[in-house]
């Protein structure tokens, strides 16, 4: 924590979840298989982790948790918006905000400096800045800095504004239900290598959803052949539309 305070690792901070995922696989794994076993075994690992992963998206999909706090509005916000793992942490800090004790406010021009301490330490306090003209919420903790998921004492910060939704700037896509979902990955229109990567990433995740669904039977194979060689064209005929030639040739008659 000295040292990755603030830093977002993407919940990544040992190498227990690496240990963690060899260990899965030796389950799978024996000395004694051959090469063409090795790749069905790991074939069956990937298919079990896929599997893992669209139970715990219906779960997060189709089951509704229960609310047991005071601030229902946002937990039922939150509720909607994250996915089942990251609910039940971002619901431990908004349980936690009956903990905080409410110190003073204060405001600098449009900024209002909010001081909050904890029952348990009521002499160390915590200072949380808000902006509501930049719908900006920043805490000295640094925990959104570092796991990108809201901190009581800002939850305690939205309880006294009396704000029922989470702020916009304050979701992070990678922790909603829709993250896989390609049309609600933000566009990036810059026509550098960085934003050309980006829109290619987001294009490979659409397309290997659609080559899991069309793999599924013989008709939905065609759907997706057919499909995917209909937007090719297209795309094809757009490129070769906007396409504005460097050079010209200038013929001059005598």
């Amino acid at each position: 924590m000295a040292y990755l305070r603030g830093t977002f690792c993407v919940r990544y901070r040992t190498t227990s979840r690496c240990e963690g995922i060899n260990a899965f696989i030796k389950g799978f794994l024996k000395s004694t298989d051959s090469m063409l076993e090795l790749v069905h075994s790991l074939d069956r690992v990937v298919k079990d982790y896929r599997n893992n992963e669209i139970t715990a998206q219906f779960y997060s999909t189709y089951y509704s948790p229960v609310l047991t706090t005071g601030l229902v509005s946002i937990k039922l916000f939150a509720s909607k918006v994250y996915t089942r793992a990251v609910f039940s942490e971002v619901k431990k800090q908004i349980k936690s905000v009956a903990t905080l004790l409410f110190q003073s406010k204060d405001s600098i021009s449009t900024t209002t400096v909010y001081k909050f301490s904890r029952m348990e330490k009521p002499n160390k306090t915590h200072k949380v800045l808000f902006d509501p003209n930049e719908e900006k919420i920043e805490c000295e903790c640094s925990m959104w800095n570092s796991e990108r998921i809201l901190c009581n004492h800002i939850f305690c910060v939205m309880k006294y504004e009396g704000l029922e939704e989470i702020l916009h700037g304050l979701i992070l896509n990678r922790w909603c239900k829709n993250a896989k979902d390609c049309r609600s990955t933000p566009i990036e229109s810059k026509d550098s290598h960085e934003g050309r990567l980006l829109r290619y990433g987001a294009l490979c995740g659409a397309m290997s959803l659609v080559a899991q669904l069309g793999v599924e039977d013989a008709v939905e194979f065609i759907v997706a052949r057919d499909g995917i060689a209909s937007l090719t064209k297209v795309l094809q005929q757009r490129l070769h539309e906007g396409w504005v030639p460097t050079w010209s040739i200038v013929i001059v008659w005598d």
